[in-house]
């Protein structure tokens, strides 16, 4: 057995508690009902004038059941729909400045681009593209620039009719094809240009940049390899989002014109859009890692929306409930389509909640705009401080609150000693679970980490915040048995020690057969009983229930892990010596390891977050 008196896992907790920046604020505007799919909301996008533009498998139309592609134009301020319109089996859509509308369409036999009237419900023009190759194509997307000018990805075609590559083709304001640039990568499934249309990039198995010779140039980016989000801002920037096949990782990454990485950073974003400024603008999933939060919110789920700065600074996260689409006009209104009902509409708009009707749902729109006194939620979510995932809180697990306004705007970082267990109350702020106050590690304004108390039975807990003696609005949250996570440094590898007690790194990796050191919480109950917020001493209390270290490999793309391999050599797994009771340590031999280990706790096996230790050799 082995343990290491080192607060290394503490210090990862503290990573998001920077003060906040108070140069960039988003708040919410308006949150209203939206239309319900059968399928999904594909896209949304927005015009100069801050109309936005829902596209959509299925048609909310509320007079009629007719099931197919839909795009619905919305009045700025989210209550009137101009104009609805339903256009068969159209696949792509791009909106352009002035609010001019365009659809690429799968016809009979040939793909066609269609610039849709002012009113959308007839043509300005329709230019056939090519050939319709239905599933067996490799090329798709469109984007428009601020002249009118229509990009879409095509297949090229040899003279037998098989597909060879890609190709993009521009057409002229008035539709006809003006041009045809052969050469792009042979799987094409994004297209992005600049406002004036002179810099054109596409992404799918490839990256490449159309030059002004009107040739293709291949670029790397320094991570991402699955592009999900692609932009270009009007200084030819690239910025992309999406996954590294290999890590699992996703990445935002901005590439200049020269093929140079600007900047590349894990963020797990899914929507992608930038402003007139080159800001980057992304919803999605905090997932199991370590995420920078400024101004409002530490993320919870899949609940954020965060802007990054052409340098890749972060400028703020806010919480939006179940964030998924998202659009911007050049002012910095931000459009999020949201697919879950934790948000509660601040405005009835065109799409009333009708849970008895197929055609709708509980999907919400939000728009939010940039100011000083921007409003946004006090205590928005609760995470495992470990993994900085959602989901209930067991007694004993430390969690990160996120919110705004909930302690002083610089962090103050708690400590414990064998004989003064961690305060409840710290900087003018307490946290109480049904009334009963909570051990605290760090106050600040955007985020709080505590330890549930040991008497939190469930099966839900009211969680509240008072600071400067002023409750915020509480939080009522589910409570389970065990929440397992293993503490992170970053999205992939643990916060963990070699057995020689320094911190374990690609730098100063663990050697084969030595016993490496891992910290997790939310593992159940411990015996003999501790008090709220003590530190760990002699004689060593044990976990309840068993804890078992696990091996397994992930599967592209999907991130599920199976099957399981051989189980490391593990030589203790228990409360961690002189940490706050809670607090676990798993220390086992670092040797034949799997891709991924994660740790499972109980009869039930319920399991932490995937992670990576860094070994030498392998």
């Amino acid at each position: 057995m082995m343990l290491w008196r080192s607060s290394f896992w503490l210090a990862a907790l503290a990573v998001t508690g920077a003060a906040a920046a108070p140069s960039f604020r988003l708040g919410i505007d308006y949150i209203e009902w939206g239309p319900f799919t059968l399928e999904t909301t594909t896209q949304i996008a927005a015009d100069n004038a801050g109309e936005l533009y829902i596209f959509t498998i299925c048609s909310p139309v509320v007079d009629g059941p007719p099931c197919g592609t839909n795009i619905t134009k919305l009045s700025a301020d989210g209550r009137t729909i101009l104009w609805q319109t339903d256009l068969g089996f159209t696949s792509q859509l791009a909106v352009g400045g002035d609010g001019s509308v365009y659809v690429v369409e799968a016809a009979e036999f040939n793909l066609v681009a269609t610039k849709l009237s002012a009113d959308g419900a007839g043509e300005t023009w329709r230019a056939v593209l090519g050939p319709n190759l239905g599933s067996a194509s490799k090329c798709s997307g469109l984007a428009v620039d601020s002249n009118g000018r229509a990009f879409v990805a095509v297949d090229s075609l040899n003279a037998n009719g098989q597909q060879t590559g890609c190709a993009a083709v521009r057409l002229s304001a008035a539709g006809p094809i003006d041009a045809t640039f052969p050469g792009a990568p042979q799987q094409t499934y994004r297209v992005a240009v600049d406002p004036s249309g002179a810099d054109v990039v596409v992404a799918g198995a490839g990256f490449a940049r159309l030059s002004q010779s009107g040739t293709w140039t291949a670029f790397t980016p320094q991570n991402l390899v699955y592009a999900v989000g692609l932009a270009v801002d009007a200084n030819g920037d690239a910025v992309l989002s999406g996954q590294n096949g290999t890590s699992l990782d996703s990445f935002l990454e901005r590439v200049n014109p020269a093929g140079a990485t600007v900047f590349s950073i894990t963020t797990a974003g899914y929507g992608l859009a930038l402003d007139a400024a080159g800001n980057a603008y992304v919803t999605g999933n905090s997932g199991g890692f370590l995420h920078p939060v400024l101004n409002t919110v530490a993320p919870c789920g899949s609940t954020w929306l965060s802007a990054y700065g052409k340098d890749g600074s972060l400028l703020q996260t806010t919480y939006v409930a179940g964030a998924s689409l998202v659009a911007v006009t050049p002012d910095s209104t931000v459009f999020v389509w949201n697919s879950e009902t934790s948000a509660t509409p601040t405005q009835i708009g065109p799409f009333p909640q009708l849970p008895n009707d197929p055609r709708y749902g509980s999907a919400v729109l939000s728009r939010l705009t940039p100011h000083a006194d921007a409003q946004v939620l006090p205590l928005a979510c609760v995470a495992n401080a470990a993994s900085y995932g959602t989901g209930p809180v067991s007694a004993g697990e430390l969690v990160s609150l996120g919110g705004n306004g909930l302690g002083p705007p610089q962090g103050i970082q708690l400590t414990a000693t064998p004989q003064t267990p961690y305060p409840t109350q710290a900087g003018n702020v307490s946290v109480t679970f049904d009334g009963i106050p909570a051990p605290l590690l760090w106050v600040q304004d955007a985020q709080i980490n505590a330890a549930v108390p040991w008497e939190v039975a469930g099966p839900t807990t009211q969680v509240c915040v008072t600071y400067n003696n002023v409750k915020t609005n509480c939080l009522t949250w589910p409570v389970a048995q065990v929440t397992p996570a293993v503490f992170m440094q970053d999205s992939s590898y643990a916060a963990a020690l070699n057995q020689d007690g320094t911190p374990n790194s690609a730098a100063n990796p663990a050697q084969p057969n030595s016993i490496v050191s891992v910290f997790a919480t939310g593992l159940g109950p411990i015996s003999p009983a501790q008090p709220d917020g003590s530190l760990i001493g002699l004689p060593l209390p044990v976990d309840v229930l068993p804890i078992t270290l696990e091996s397994c490999t992930p599967q592209p793309m999907t991130g599920m892990c199976f099957p399981p391999l051989p189980s490391p050599s593990t030589t203790y797994a228990g409360p961690a010596q002189s940490q706050i009771a809670g607090v676990s340590q798993i220390s086992f031999h670092a040797s034949n390891l799997g891709s991924y280990l994660y740790v499972t706790v109980g009869s039930a096996a319920a399991t932490s977050n995937y992670f990576h230790i860094h070994v030498a050799g392998q």
